[in-house]
């Protein structure tokens, strides 16, 4: 078997089906082989950054291994700002590349690939011209999964790939996923005791918990305690319908969620990393106890210190700490009784209300406010960076945390239909929802339009335009400095949306959404609908 081919079967062996990319010297064969001799789906993308976003949008909704594939050189470099975005984000993808010709010692697209994947901080492994070559990917799998970052498979330079390699067996590969550990300890001791003798504990469930399936166990401790629930924003909508649930603490919490936060005097944390999104940069944590439970090592104390650390399963600590508060007979708290929380409670089950725009003025909480029922609610949602995700994050609603993929892990624009299409391929009977603004869609997110088109994906685009570039707006307006030099004058997207093969429609006012309820009513879902929304820069509000 050649090379080429003994990684095509390999990927076929581990159980890919599915690899983003596009073609070039060093893997255009196998691509070739996996598609056409291992029935494998490979999915063409305009820029290679996107080959490797959309493998993360697919790992992040699927739970499983993304994978995505360029060529050597400059299309690998293409990708460096993608794979920060996988490594900050935590998720698990394999990226097959491989190394330019042996001919030439200066080729002119050679690079040091090793050392520019290692400033992301991907992983790295160095395939070998050796039947071996199989058992090598798998191994770098086996290296994403465990490690829970983007690995980089680089190939033996392109021109030898057609060498042969001899018998290759074929690949078993599983993944292996931590144990419960045994949590009684001096640290589980400590942080019993302090929730025990809490007056007003608040629970806080993060990814963790939703990646450990422990999201009954930590409901179950905030009844015991009869505390109020929140989560993460990555674990948004976790325990929405919940009575003890007061929803995403942090960036996007509501005024009565976060006087409950202030007035609780002691925070137990599951699977969560407390990072300055989730604290509001610390504050929400002041004066009071805090307890951190993680599966993972690294998470303790990396952005803030506690005041007590449980290493361990999350589900197996929580019912841990309710056996333990129930052979010490400690009587729930009743903080989620007090008229405040309760009162706080109420506000975050019921409906959003988007405030009044000044004069009149397209308001974008409430455009969508009025676009989020006519998708239904079994959909994915994917937001961008910029000013406009954070009133997504509040208007839209997931049946379960993998359903939501926020693509700002590094704060980078122009990543989030990237994300979409791995995440639309990833759940072909939802439909994804794309919130982004006009700056990102211009700079990256306009190239894969097509890309949605050519596969079918239903996906909803909805543009957040006001003309620019919001976020440097605000700063000019802060300084009370001119900001016309952050207002860009773009085309109108929707006819761009039509020519490239979907559909597009334009909103300046409220009564502009009846069309587009019809239209997303009688979209066909076998391509892309774009909805260019048209506000006003000074009257976006703020969400940081």
């Amino acid at each position: 078997m050649k090379a080429n081919e003994a990684v095509a079967q390999a990927l076929k062996d581990i159980g890919v089906q599915t690899v983003f990319g596009l073609l070039g010297d060093a893997n255009l064969f196998v691509v070739d082989h996996f598609v056409r001799r291992c029935g494998g789906e490979f999915v063409e993308v305009a820029h290679e950054a996107s080959a490797v976003l959309a493998a993360l949008g697919w790992a992040s909704v699927s739970g499983r291994t993304g994978v995505a594939t360029v060529t050597c050189g400059p299309a690998l470099t293409n990708t460096l700002t993608a794979l920060i975005e996988g490594v900050k984000a935590r998720l698990p993808i394999v990226l097959v590349t491989g190394e330019t010709t042996s001919k030439w010692k200066y080729y002119l697209q050679a690079v040091p690939q090793r050392e520019l994947v290692a400033a992301t901080g991907a992983g790295f492994e160095q395939a070998t011209l050796h039947a071996r070559i199989g058992t090598e990917l798998a191994y770098a799998f086996r290296r994403a999964d465990v490690e829970r970052r983007p690995i980089v498979f680089n190939l033996p330079p392109y021109d030898l790939q057609w060498q042969e390699l001899g018998d290759c067996r074929p690949v078993r590969f599983s993944t292996h996923r931590r144990a419960a550990q045994a949590v009684d300890s001096p640290d589980l001791d400590a942080a019993i005791g302090m929730i025990a003798t809490a007056k007003r504990p608040l629970i806080l469930a993060g990814l963790g918990v939703v990646k450990a399936g422990a999201r009954d166990a930590v409901l179950q401790l905030a009844r015991r305690l009869e505390a109020p629930l929140m989560t993460t924003l990555r674990a948004k909508d976790l325990y929405r319908g919940d009575p003890l649930n007061l929803d995403v603490m942090g960036i996007s919490s509501s005024p009565a969620a976060l006087e409950v936060v202030v007035a609780s005097d002691c925070i137990a944390a599951f699977g969560a990393s407390l990072n300055f999104i989730t604290t509001g940069d610390g504050a929400l944590m002041r004066n009071k106890r805090v307890v951190l439970v993680n599966d993972d090592p690294e998470e303790i104390g990396k952005h803030m210190s506690t005041d007590a650390a449980v290493i361990g399963d999350c589900g197996s600590v929580a019912h841990r700490m309710i056996h333990w508060l129930d052979e010490a007979e400690v009587a729930p708290s009743g903080f989620a009784s007090e008229d405040g929380v309760r009162t706080a409670l109420a506000a975050a089950a019921a409906p959003p209300v988007a405030p009044a725009a000044p004069g009149g003025a397209l308001q974008i909480e409430a455009v969508l406010q009025a676009i989020e029922p006519m998708i239904g609610p079994d959909r994915v949602l994917v937001t961008g960076v910029g000013r406009s995700p954070g009133h997504a994050w509040k208007a839209f609603h997931v049946a379960e945390p993998r359903l939501f993929v926020p693509g700002h892990s590094f704060g980078a624009i122009g990543m989030g239909l990237g994300h979409a299409i791995g995440a639309a391929e990833a759940e072909p009977g939802r439909p994804t929802v794309l919130v982004t603004g006009d700056g990102g869609f211009m700079l990256g997110d306009l190239a894969e339009f097509h890309t949605a088109v050519r596969q079918q994906l239903d996906i909803v685009i909805v543009i957040c335009n006001d003309s620019g570039y919001g976020a440097e707006h605000i700063q000019f307006r802060d300084r009370d400095m001119d900001p016309a030099i952050s207002h860009i004058r773009w085309p109108d997207f929707a006819p761009m949306a039509q020519a490239l093969g979907g559909q597009g429609l334009t909103v300046c006012s409220l009564e502009d959404l009846a069309a587009v309820g019809a239209a997303i009513a009688g979209r066909t879902r076998k391509g892309p609908i774009l909805i260019d929304v048209k506000v006003d820069p000074d009257h976006v509000p703020r969400t940081y």
